[in-house]
């Protein structure tokens, strides 16, 4: 058999110790590099994420500025349809009245214009009996137009 020398176990030991110290060192160095690779992605991703967030924050505050003029803008368009509705139904109702008005007028616009005929015949002279005739107005009104006409022209 073979008997190893001390002297040789201590040369593979110490080669042995070598090629382990290299390939440490290599493993350090490659270790180091991921290392500084990784630090730098993490350093951008931190920038990103920096950036993303002031960007939220910036897209927080137009979201709650929107909201707020959209919060105003309804305030306004409900105050604008209570307003135009308050006139819709002033208009509506002038609009009645103004109808009534109408038909009053139009329900005494036949009498009207007897007194004006029966007026204009006086102006022209008619004597009672004939304004009476013509106009179918009683005698007292009649009386009474004649009364007027001649106030107007004959003052004193």
């Amino acid at each position: 058999m073979f008997i190893m020398s001390p002297f040789f176990v201590f040369c593979s030991s110490v080669v042995l110790f070598l090629v382990l110290v290299v390939i440490v060192y290599r493993l350090k160095i490659y270790f180091n590099q991921v290392n500084k690779g990784l630090q730098t992605q993490l350093e951008s991703q931190e920038i990103l994420l920096s950036e993303l967030q002031s960007s939220q924050n910036i897209l927080k505050d137009q979201l709650i500025d929107l909201n707020v003029k959209h919060i105003n803008q309804n305030v306004e368009n409900e105050q604008v349809n209570k307003q135009l509705e308050h006139r819709i139904k002033t208009v509506q109702n002038e609009s009645r009245e103004q109808n009534k008005l109408l038909e009053q007028l139009l329900n005494q616009q036949p009498q009207d214009k007897l007194y004006s005929r029966a007026f204009k015949l006086v102006e022209l002279g008619a004597d009672v009996e004939e304004v009476v005739r013509e106009c179918e107005i009683p005698l007292a009104e009649a009386e009474m137009l004649i009364s007027v006409h001649r106030n107007k022209t004959n003052p004193y």
